[in-house]
């Protein structure tokens, strides 16, 4: 991930809080507007949630046939798709109607779909326990830390929130 949630989340504030225009916002920050105005409305969409990373993540072939034809019925953008479903990559979305353009719906089955071939995997030596506790360890403290990140986002955010609440009365 390029960005923090905590990045992200502050320049979304400085737009629909401070008032300042996504060009500006960008420009301050090094960062191209569409990027800024997609956290936007990601943000205003999801809440916090929009704006955490997304691993890579497999959609059904019903969700990708969904998507689609709501896109074209309601006349959707590729971003506005990607916003109200929550799709991080328009690329996807391109991807995704290309080939249902092709094959219509049957082309999302997976027995269809060139695949790659897997890699071959190499033979690995069995980890000592002591291996394994430490890398359980280093996982549990980079899960802590990263929800002590979240809870501490959330707190500024209510923060935030009550200070514009008490300076409005």
């Amino acid at each position: 991930m390029k960005y923090s949630v905590l990045f992200r989340k502050e320049a979304v504030d400085q737009v629909i809080y401070d008032k300042r225009s996504v060009l500006k916002v960008g420009q301050e920050l090094g960062i191209d507007k569409s990027l800024i105005r997609k956290w936007v409305l990601l943000y205003q969409r999801h809440g916090i949630m929009g704006l955490m990373p997304i691993s890579k993540r497999q959609y059904p072939p019903e969700f990708k046939v969904k998507v689609i034809k709501t896109m074209r019925k309601k006349s959707l953008s590729l971003l506005e798709a990607c916003i109200q479903f929550n799709i991080r990559s328009t690329g996807a979305l391109v991807k995704w109607i290309g080939l249902y353009d092709e094959n219509g719906a049957e082309g999302f089955a997976r027995k269809e779909r060139k695949t790659k071939l897997p890699m071959t995997k190499r033979t690995k030596k069995p980890k000592t326990k002591e291996e394994e506790l430490l890398e359980e360890l280093a996982s549990l403290r980079a899960e802590n830390a990263y929800l002590k990140k979240l809870h501490a986002l959330i707190q500024a955010e209510k923060e935030k929130e009550e200070n514009r609440k008490s300076s409005r009365n």
